[in-house]
């Protein structure tokens, strides 16, 4: 890592800030991700519905699907993060470039498998694909950064779900509020009849709020991982250091 280039400011945080230093980094490039966003992830949505279009009863497993998938898209985010804090903003074609690295190279399978559970993953996630360890090293290293970290990263992801309900919650009550007074309707007899339009309306639900919370939940892991090594590695000494060094060379040649 070129510590020199790193677009953030640098220094030991608690856990908590560290997760707040992960919002400041989406609501800061957020213009930049969200139109890389916005042109590779909908067409897996369309597709996953796409594939069970003609079978409406199977339609709820569109939106399994794409829950299932959140670590592919997970990596993706994390892609983007890694390379805008250190000055370098990727474009689509870089993504798109890069894509085969992290579907084979970051142990994708492992976190579609036994490791789509983990609680922790937004942080570990981090060593996957930004270290790219393997086996007994990548575990050994993995809880030596989850030391003091771990429980946070934990409840990062429980907070998160909730966030995740609330707001698929709140817009199924927008929907229902959005119907003109005048109609006398039976809530369960609607979804009991037209139950595939519900599960429509749940993969563009699951989309719309997928979109806002899981780029917020793998900048807050980002952010606790760099947090995690800043203090094992001492980066902002070492970022203090060579400013030190660069002044006192500019200063030599003047």
């Amino acid at each position: 890592m070129q510590l020199d280039q790193i677009g953030v400011v640098i220094r030991p945080r608690n856990q908590w800030e560290a997760i707040d230093l992960g919002f400041s980094m989406v609501r800061l490039w957020w213009k930049s991700w969200y139109k890389i966003w916005f042109i590779l992830i909908p067409p897996v949505f369309i597709t996953t519905l796409g594939l069970f279009l003609l079978n409406k009863d199977l339609l709820w497993l569109a939106a399994v699907i794409n829950w299932w998938l959140k670590p592919l898209f997970d990596r993706l985010i994390l892609y983007f993060l890694s390379h805008a804090v250190f000055g370098e903003q990727p474009s689509i074609r870089q993504t798109l470039t890069n894509l085969p690295t992290l579907l084979f190279k970051t142990q994708l399978g492992l976190a579609l498998t036994i490791g789509r559970f983990d609680l922790a993953r937004s942080f570990n996630l981090s060593v996957w694909q930004l270290e790219e360890l393997r086996g007994k090293i990548a575990v050994k290293r993995m809880k030596h950064l989850q030391n003091n970290t771990h429980n946070t990263a934990v409840w990062l992801t429980i907070v998160c779900i909730h966030f995740e309900w609330l707001l698929n919650l709140s817009l199924f009550i927008l929907v229902y509020w959005m119907i003109p007074v005048s109609y006398k309707v039976d809530l369960f007899e609607v979804i009991v009849q037209a139950k595939w339009w519900l599960d429509i309306l749940t993969v563009f639900f699951n989309f719309l709020v997928f979109s806002i919370i899981e780029p917020i939940y793998v900048a807050a892991g980002f952010a606790l991982y760099l947090n995690r090594r800043t203090h094992l590695e001492g980066w902002d000494i070492e970022l203090a250091f060579r400013r030190i060094a660069a002044r006192l060379t500019m200063n030599s040649k003047n």
